[in-house]
């Protein structure tokens, strides 16, 4: 008797148990068909990866600007210097031997030019040899020329400025020099919010200053000293609309007894600045225009 009514509790136990097991086992079935039965979300990049991607094509497409404007071709003009202009008076004169107290270090502007160069010649986009030489900002723009800068035929010499153009006006640079004969000074320029950068085409310069020097091959020739001393001038800063006349080597301030690069003269050159809005003349400095920094030399060579 109670062997039997053992089985019969062992018998409603394992019942219970069997019931139990399989609501389970149809709950979870039934869990699983309704996670299938959810749409699938396509996976999709996040605002932030997009935004990232539209950065780096901004810097992308801004970086081929920047380099396409190293081989942009001149910009010639004819124009007299504005009465209103104003006026820039660049010193060029050679280091003296020794003279380790007069080295100019380079300013952040070079360097940046020179990483640009660089980028850009690893892309294959602009090559060659660069110098630059930076200018000393002292009323007058000084550049102190070294042996090794004349030494190189000399590709292209561009003076590079930074100015802060807060009326967006059309800045254009007039070399009263080449005016005077006829000559057109070449250059461009490159705006970005309120600074213009301005490129002047210095070569003609710089290739009377090697050929003075010997640099191109012999030694200094007085004929191309001569030809290289109408752009100077000794005395006081120029008046803004006042152009000397032509001057022969003597009455500059050097030696022509001397040998390569120290037999130079100090050299002067007057640079004009003229803004103007829709082609009427306008004033630069009381319009807020003026130097972001010391202006500085960039040479190319063969």
């Amino acid at each position: 008797m109670p062997s039997s009514h053992c089985s019969w509790v062992a018998l409603i136990f394992l019942s219970v148990v069997t019931n139990d097991t399989g609501v389970s086992s149809r709950a979870v079935d039934s869990g699983l068909g309704f996670l299938s039965q959810l749409p699938t979300i396509p996976y999709r990049p996040s605002l932030r990866m997009d935004a990232l991607r539209r950065w780096r094509r901004g810097i992308t497409e801004a970086h081929r600007e920047r380099c396409a404007e190293l081989a942009a071709p001149w910009v010639e003009t004819t124009q007299p210097v504005q009465d209103n202009a104003t006026m820039l008076r660049i010193r060029v004169r050679p280091l003296s031997p020794g003279g380790s107290q007069g080295f100019i270090f380079p300013g952040k502007a070079l360097f940046s030019f020179v990483r640009r160069v660089y980028h850009c010649c690893q892309e294959g986009l602009q090559c060659g040899g660069v110098k630059g030489i930076q200018g000393r900002l002292s009323g007058d723009v000084e550049f102190l020329l070294t042996r090794d800068v004349l030494s190189a035929g000399v590709k292209k010499a561009e003076l590079h400025l930074q100015l802060f153009n807060p009326g967006h006006l059309d800045i254009q640079p007039v070399l009263p020099s080449m005016a005077k004969r006829s000559l057109p000074t070449r250059y461009s320029s490159w705006s970005q919010g309120d600074t213009v950068e301005l490129r002047v085409d210095l070569l003609f310069l710089f290739r009377g200053l090697q050929e003075a020097a010997g640099g191109a091959g012999g030694g200094p020739s007085l004929v191309h000293m001569r030809r290289v001393g109408f752009f100077s001038r000794r005395g006081p800063p120029l008046p803004p609309r006042e152009r000397s006349a032509p001057r022969s080597l003597q009455d500059t301030q050097g030696d022509v007894r001397g040998e390569g690069l120290s037999a130079l003269p100090g050299l002067e050159l007057g640079l004009a600045l003229g803004c103007s809005r829709a082609g009427s003349a306008e004033s630069c400095e009381p319009s807020g225009v003026h130097l972001l920094h010391s202006p500085f030399v960039a040479l190319s060579y063969r």
